[in-house]
């Protein structure tokens, strides 16, 4: 009785899921249209041949909808099922809606490029799911564990004092946000940037959360006003809101998060964003529907139908520039922005699967999948030790893998460095 009980709210919950996560889609193709009112500058078109690309697309529909109701777990406690989950939603989904509506790229290939996508988000899924990787664990004191991180603290603060002196705009940095961020790109090398992202989307909250774990809260000061230090010197706004949702994000891990609640969630904020839209609340329709869902998924599409055209960037804007020549002469989110927006002065930021294609073509999604699954498979075997920590130390390179290139979100954004200090974490401090 008790299992025809269990298997009958089983089953009740995979139907539920799967009527979310179609209200969704609907939601969201309902704001794709409506966003061609107020946004057009947005790059927001409907063109014809909706039909026949949604049917083309409608395999993607049902292998997202499978992975979501039987391949994930139904509470999510660990970071990776947690990063493929949201992945799914707030990166394939969206992306199935606008190549649906818009149809950018088609003639190119690009429904191609999003089945790619969508077999990687669903390979990561088995592999964090269904199979057990384990990478070899060093045992570490906690002592000697402290000490590096007090050490990796004192060298920070001091090289930023040395290369930008004393924090003494700290009140103006409140006052008048881009002034100071301004001045701070003009002084700061690459070095000096690489301290205040690692310290302050990495470093800081750590910090807080391990004072929140021994519940010695009259400490929490300190990691706070280490962060404003930091932000008297580069008003990076976001590390405030890091270093605030990281321990929390780490608490929600700790103690387990129904997969059913984050989907209702999605979906009372795709229909807020929608009401907002009817309600004329035009701030709030932009930041859910078109930030957060829709302008991601065009902006990776515009890097394929881009560079589909024209040479890949491999990489000679970073790490391989001594071997290849940049022969657009300006950074490619700076270039993106003028060639579709006509904005010189904009940074078109794109997900990871865009700069792959950007770099590499097809080959670069494959091989930037591999490296995301390698990151994965770290993650997932030092989520075994404290989760609550660990989801802290990874919150800040973990959100930034959503609208951010992998290479820079492992060194610039601090991910490659919260993977080292969860590596090396103690499972006892």
């Amino acid at each position: 009785m008790i299992d025809e009980i269990y298997d009958r709210q089983s089953r009740n919950g995979k139907i539920l899921s799967v009527a979310v996560y179609l209200l969704i889609v609907a939601g969201l193709t309902v704001g794709y249209i409506c966003s061609i009112k107020y946004y057009k500058s947005f790059n927001f078109v409907i063109n014809s041949g909706i039909l026949r690309r949604a049917l083309v697309m409608l395999p993607l529909v049902i292998a997202v909808i499978y992975t979501v109701v039987f391949l994930l777990p139904n509470r999510i406690q660990g970071l990776t099922s947690l990063y493929w989950f949201l992945f799914l939603f707030l990166s394939i989904t969206p992306l199935l809606v606008v190549y649906t509506m818009s149809g950018l790229g088609e003639s190119k290939n690009s429904g191609i490029y999003i089945y790619i996508i969508t077999a990687a988000a669903v390979i990561g899924v088995i592999l964090v799911s269904r199979m057990n990787f384990k990478i070899p664990q060093i045992s570490v004191k906690p002592r000697v564990f402290w000490i590096g991180v007090v050490g990796f603290m004192i060298i920070g603060y001091s090289y930023l004092i040395y290369k930008l002196g004393l924090p003494t705009r700290i009140l103006e940095s409140f006052q008048n946000v881009y002034a100071v961020r301004l001045n701070y790109r003009q002084e700061a090398g690459r070095l000096t940037d690489y301290f205040v992202q690692w310290l302050g989307n990495i470093i800081n909250p750590f910090i807080l959360a391990y004072f929140i774990y021994k519940k010695k809260y009259k400490f929490a000061i300190i990691p706070v006003a280490l962060q404003v230090v930091l932000y008297g010197y580069a008003a990076y706004k976001s590390q405030f809101a890091v270093l605030l949702l990281a321990p929390f994000f780490g608490m929600i891990l700790r103690y387990g998060i129904k997969r059913s609640l984050i989907e209702k969630m999605m979906a009372l904020a795709v229909i807020l964003g929608l009401a907002a839209f009817f309600l004329k609340k035009l701030s709030i329709y932009l930041l859910v529907i078109i930030r957060i869902f829709l302008w991601p998924s065009l902006i990776a599409l515009e890097y394929y139908d881009f560079f589909w055209m024209y040479p890949k960037m491999l990489l000679s804007q970073s790490i391989l520039g001594h071997f290849f020549k940049n022969i657009y002469n300006m950074d490619p989110n700076f270039y993106m922005a003028t060639v579709y927006y006509g904005r010189p002065d904009m940074r078109l930021n794109v997900t990871w699967y865009g700069d792959a294609y950007m770099n590499f073509g097809i080959v670069g999604v494959i091989l930037f999948s591999i490296l995301l699954y390698f990151i994965m498979i770290i993650i997932k075997s030092v989520e075994t030790k404290n989760i609550f920590l660990v989801g802290t130390i990874l919150f800040g390179g973990i959100m930034a893998l959503f609208n951010g290139p992998i290479l820079t979100t492992l060194l610039t954004n601090g991910l490659g460095l919260g993977l080292v200090l969860a590596y090396l974490l103690p499972k006892e401090l």
